[in-house]
């Protein structure tokens, strides 16, 4: 593709500068070339565009020296930087793609007007110049740099300008875009720079990453970072002791439903104070539900339970709820200890002990309850589709050079010098160091360059925020080590045109059935669920429609789901 657009453009070129009576300027045809040696150490000016939160345009300023100091010292490479607020940024990249794709046409429709001029004229035996015949050729940058004399009487590099076609490094954020990207060939294939020149990024970034955005090929660099949290499941290490329970039968919330009885009902008789039998009301962890807005996560009588044991090939077959077994147990046994009275409001009040909670954190925040506590992963950190695809480095198709881009994808992946310098600004002008002795730690200096810490690079490589170490990125990492990844990565849903008005159905129905369900007493409860099981059989709806594997895959969401996993994940 990029052979093809450069002698369409060549020849585009030649013809505008016939008509114009004047030659071409070689310093125009400066984009479709993707490809150079990363060891041609020719002066080359590449653009990166950012996404940001606020800035200023004397903080750009600042922060673009700041980088070129370092990028041109190191890889003899200028950056042209432009940042985009990060409501505009998507929108932005895709109108600079089609602009440049716009010159490309019409420098192609004006090669081929000239074609058809030259023949016309031909054909009247009148004789001109031919055009350029379409060479298999690839554009290469300069041998030797350019110079000049500064102010100062020094000789120095000069560094090109940026062509008027170039469009180099960027933040992909959304896997639409992605695919988009790859499918109209506007991003490049980045595999062949991961096994040479930028291998040393599949030490730095956590391989999971890497291996979701493979699709048909690697074309963006995710941006390394920790993902989600912990559910912890506390039990309280005296009161364990004291009835002469198993702590390692104690394993999840169902499983502590008798100690928790037994500790309410202690608490009933005024044989303990100051406790709290449970600390607040749980629900089955990760459910994952099928309905008409899937963005939403509207309950759906159509669901699944995504477990720790998962990652993001696992089948996780749309089901009824209601055959779910660990969310109809645990909603069952959210009633009985709800109608009994030992379940708490979910804060931790001082003077006061739980017998068993679930609680959100990391392992660095859950050390404090260690002592007291036996603590258990409830649920483990997910990885989503956002923390893939929502800012991942990528190479435009109009780069000048993709291995000269990937050095700087590379160095922003894995040095903090430059990374911290495009988080958090130029130092000593938007941050500094909080000791000259020490660089544990920074200091915040202003408020005009502000982004996204996952938008400019490997997380890790940069400190946390003001005031905290880079140890504190400790957690993150072995969170990452422990996570789980989503089995609805790059799922693109179950609505489609044909099967709305099934769910729209559906919406309703759930939400006739969990206002049933909530107003069900524990003691009807078992009945009530088989009785709701047969039901669901009955329904055409859902049994027909919705779940029948063998219907249209249009209109069912096992269907839709099914033929999506064969495809995508097909061992």
């Amino acid at each position: 593709m990029v052979k093809k657009l450069v002698s369409l453009v060549l020849a585009a070129v030649m013809v505008l500068g016939m008509m114009a009576g004047c030659s071409t300027n070689t310093e125009d045809i400066d984009v479709e070339a993707a490809d150079t040696e990363a060891t041609s150490r020719v002066a080359l000016t590449l653009t990166m565009w950012l996404p940001s939160e606020n800035t200023t345009p004397e903080a750009e300023e600042a922060v673009s020296a700041a980088l070129n100091r370092l990028t041109q010292a190191k890889y003899d490479t200028a950056l042209e930087l432009k940042w985009i607020p990060r409501a505009q940024y998507a929108d932005a990249v895709d109108a600079r793609m089609q602009e440049i794709t716009d010159m490309i046409e019409a420098e192609e429709q004006a090669a081929e007007e000239y074609r058809k001029w030259v023949k016309e004229q031909k054909a009247q035996g009148i004789e001109v110049e031919e055009p350029a015949e379409e060479e298999e050729t690839e554009e290469t940058l300069p041998l030797e740099d350019e110079t000049i004399v500064n102010e100062l009487g020094i000789t120095i590099t000069k560094y090109p300008e940026v062509g008027p076609k170039q469009f180099d490094i960027f933040l992909v954020t959304s896997y639409q875009q992605y695919n988009d990207y790859i499918e109209n060939e506007l991003i490049q294939q980045l595999d062949g720079e991961l096994s040479g020149n930028s291998k040393l990024l599949k030490t730095y970034i956590y391989p999971t990453y890497l291996d979701l955005a493979n699709v048909s090929g690697t074309y963006g660099i995710p941006n390394n970072h920790p993902v989600g949290e912990y559910q912890y499941l506390l039990v309280n290490k005296e009161l364990v002791d004291k009835y002469d329970y198993d702590p390692d039968a104690l394993t999840s919330v169902l499983k502590c439903g008798e100690f928790i009885k037994d500790i309410g009902n202690q608490v009933k008789a005024g044989k303990l104070e100051g406790v709290v039998p449970l600390l607040g009301e749980v629900e089955a962890s990760n459910m994952h539900y099928f309905g008409l807005h899937e963005d939403k996560q509207e309950w759906s009588m159509i669901a699944n339970q995504i477990t720790n044991s998962m990652n993001y090939s696992s089948p996780c077959i749309p089901k009824s709820i209601f055959s779910t077994n660990v969310y109809i147990n645990t909603v069952g046994l959210m009633k009985e200890l709800g109608e009994l009275g030992y379940i708490g409001d979910g804060t931790v009040k001082d003077g006061e002990k739980f017998a068993v909670g679930v609680i959100p954190g990391d392992p660095t925040s859950i050390a404090e309850y260690e002592d007291e506590y036996y603590v258990k992963a409830y649920s483990k950190p997910m990885m989503t589709e956002e923390d893939v695809f929502g800012a991942m480095f990528a190479v435009s198709s109009y780069s000048k050079s993709l291995a000269r881009s990937m050095e700087i994808i590379t160095y922003l992946n894995t040095s903090t010098d430059i990374r911290t310098i495009l988080q958090y600004g130029a130092q000593g002008v938007h941050w500094d160091y909080t000791t000259e002795d020490s660089k544990d730690t920074i200091k915040i200096l202003s408020k005009d360059y502000q982004m996204r810490l996952t938008d400019t690079g490997n997380v890790y490589m940069t400190y946390p925020g003001a005031g905290r170490p880079m140890s504190d990125w400790d957690a993150g990492k072995a969170m990452n080590l422990d996570m789980i990844s989503s089995p609805f990565i790059k799922f693109p849903g179950v609505v489609t045109e044909e099967n709305t008005p099934y769910l729209e159905e559906l919406l309703e129905l759930s939400k006739e059935y969990k206002a049933r369900m909530e107003a069900c007493p524990f003691a009807e409860w078992d009945d009530f669920v088989t009785e709701v099981k047969k039901e669901i059989k009955a329904n055409e709806l859902i049994s027909k429609n919705l779940l029948d594997n063998t219907g249209e895959v249009s209109t069912s969401i096992l269907g839709f789901y099914n033929e999506w996993h064969d495809e995508y994940y097909p061992n």
